[in-house]
């Protein structure tokens, strides 16, 4: 078992935007190819995803070595031609890790193009600005010696797949040059994007801070005896469309007030309303919670009417958020007990209130998964199928969408389906015919 992926945050930006098209008249189709990296071996499995039974099918050549070593994140570039793969490198070795961008043939078999170095140590995390134009990479480090981590941000040529090195214009090293990155809190875990905000997730561990049976610092208070201090909280910056630029909005970060929250997850837009949800494993002491926020005002997240919601007693460590595809569902992976075979690996599930993003638990609140480990969620383009990787048993699991009640139940020709060693993320994509 692994416990790195508990070091980072989970979160999830609910919404409504279509993934892809269902089947329609006169034999036009959608056919969807998932996308998936594991660290083991560093590689990249491929799969087409079956229209009418959700079943996938390796593509030809799948697994794909990575280009760079541990592969973590990934986002396919709107239009579907590229992927970019953030991989870490050797940890802690600046320049070591990086964005690896591949190209998307028609039978989803990925053809590798380049690699480009991050500005700092372990990149974990990618996304997209809404333009589609510019990739931001998140590094844990960032190379000034702070320990605080950055975000590098590269320029998309959309024709060729090629990045270029944005710096930053409003900041500069003792030579007069530009810094090659804009920076974080401590132990940025993940970024997300939202309108024209970008949002990092931080641990921002305390060194001074411990909890010991004497002392019992405020943002340790739910923390176990002698574990690691952390105060999480959301770094937040404006997207210049124009340029790529980042701006801060705000002083200081949002803080959390969560202990040690899970695993990160995917993000969509509700309507007018812009709603987040975000994770927090509570150690494992209990089933966690669901923080909520609302989008509002300068991108600041404002926590919503009602505050946290407990996560279902039957859950431990819940760590992946997914919203369906027009946000009216909320799915939660909880990653359970650190025992591979242990069966409390399970969705847990939830209506959300379009006027006011609050959550109530389906009529049926959770579903085995079928494997170990969650790590990462994902709705087909044609959303009917919910798919989880699943890092403790190396496989995948899918689950068919009830798209008016948000029930889940198992595919009829398959449930599980073997990957890559030590799944990390899983993205998908389609083409239509």
């Amino acid at each position: 078992m692994k416990f790195w992926k508990y070091s980072r945050v989970a979160l999830a930006l609910i919404g409504s935007v279509a993934l892809g098209l269902s089947i329609t008249c006169c034999g036009v189709y959608t056919s969807g190819y998932m996308y998936v990296t594991g660290v083991q071996y560093s590689q990249i499995g491929a799969y087409k995803i079956d229209h009418d039974f959700g079943y996938l099918t390796p593509v030809t050549g799948s697994p794909f070595a990575s280009a760079g070593a541990n592969p973590v994140q990934e986002v396919v570039i709107p239009g579907g031609r590229f992927l970019a793969v953030v991989y870490k490198g050797a940890s802690q070795t600046p320049g070591s890790g990086g964005v690896s961008i591949y190209t998307i043939g028609g039978a989803g078999v990925l053809d590798f193009q380049e690699n480009y170095s991050s500005s700092g140590i372990n990149p974990v995390s990618i996304a997209l600005a809404p333009s589609g134009t510019y990739l931001y990479v998140l590094d844990q480090l960032a190379p000034d010696g702070s320990g605080k981590g950055d975000i590098t941000v590269f320029q998309f040529a959309t024709d060729t797949g090629k990045l270029t090195l944005i710096t930053n214009a409003n900041t500069f090293n003792t030579n007069g040059s530009q810094l090659p990155y804009f920076e974080v809190d401590y132990n940025p875990v993940q970024i997300v994007t939202l309108g024209q905000y970008i949002y990092a997730l931080d641990q921002a561990y305390n060194p001074t801070s411990s909890k010991t049976a004497g002392n019992i610092p405020p943002a340790c208070a739910n923390a176990p005896v002698g574990s690691p201090c952390a105060t999480p909280d959301v770094f937040l910056y404006a997207i210049a469309n124009s340029t790529g630029q980042l701006t801060l909005t705000q002083n200081q970060p949002l803080v959390l007030g969560g202990v040690l929250p899970g695993a990160a997850s995917t993000m969509a837009v509700s309507g007018t309303q812009k709603y987040v949800y975000i994770a927090d494993t509570a150690l494992g002491a209990n089933p966690g919670r669901i923080l909520p926020f609302q989008q509002g005002a300068g991108g600041v997240l404002e926590t919503l009417v009602g505050g946290p919601t407990n996560n279902i007693q039957n859950g431990a460590f819940p760590d992946a958020i997914l919203a369906n595809s027009n946000g009216t569902f909320l799915y939660v992976a909880n990653f359970g007990p650190s025992v591979i075979t242990q069966p409390n690996s399970i969705i847990t599930a939830y209506t959300i209130d379009p006027t006011n993003g609050q959550l109530q638990t389906l009529s049926t609140g959770f579903y085995p998964v079928g494997g170990a480990g969650p790590i990462w969620m994902v709705e087909d383009p044609t959303d009917q199928y919910l798919y989880s990787v699943n890092y403790n048993t190396n496989n995948i699991s899918g689950k068919i969408i009830d798209q008016t009640t948000g029930q889940l139940s198992n595919m009829f020709k398959g449930t599980t389906f073997a990957t890559v060693g030590q799944p990390t993320f899983v993205a998908v994509t389609s083409r239509v015919y």
